[in-house]
């Protein structure tokens, strides 16, 4: 990096660019350059006094951050983003949750979850109708 950047980042941030490359998980300085956005972190907490940030999923980071955007609003892309990877861990939890109940694998508890419209309640009746079904097909 550029000794300019260096300075302007340990003046404004209090941090150095050693901290970014840690933080977003880079072993060089060309993903600095090459990501759409970087997780900065901050030093003084007062900088974000009557700022509004948003939880997001980082992709590159692959964790949860709270993201403030220079602009106020964040862009519809990276909203979109956010949104569907939300419903995606959500809908692993309910999976999962599912799985541990009925004691099955993955695909038969997401089975059950689709047949049922995403109602984890009816996907568990449904199991139990389809044990009780076979119990008594067993000994019939």
């Amino acid at each position: 990096m550029d000794n300019e950047y260096n300075i302007m980042l340990d003046n404004f941030f209090y941090l150095q660019v050693m901290d970014i490359k840690r933080l977003n998980n880079m072993m060089s300085d060309h993903g600095i350059y090459s990501r759409e956005r970087l997780l900065i972190p901050i030093s003084k907490p007062d900088l974000l006094v009557d700022s509004i940030c948003y939880i997001e999923l980082d992709t590159c980071a692959k964790r949860e951050v709270a993201v403030l955007y220079l602009e106020g609003i964040p862009g519809g892309k990276l909203t979109h983003l956010s949104d569907r990877s939300a419903t995606e861990r959500g809908k692993r939890r309910v999976v999962d949750s599912l799985r541990r109940s009925m004691h099955v694998d993955d695909s038969t508890a997401e089975y059950y979850l689709s047949i049922s419209n995403g109602n984890p309640r009816i996907a568990f009746s449904e199991f139990a109708a389809d044990l009780r079904w076979e119990e008594q097909a067993r000994f019939s």
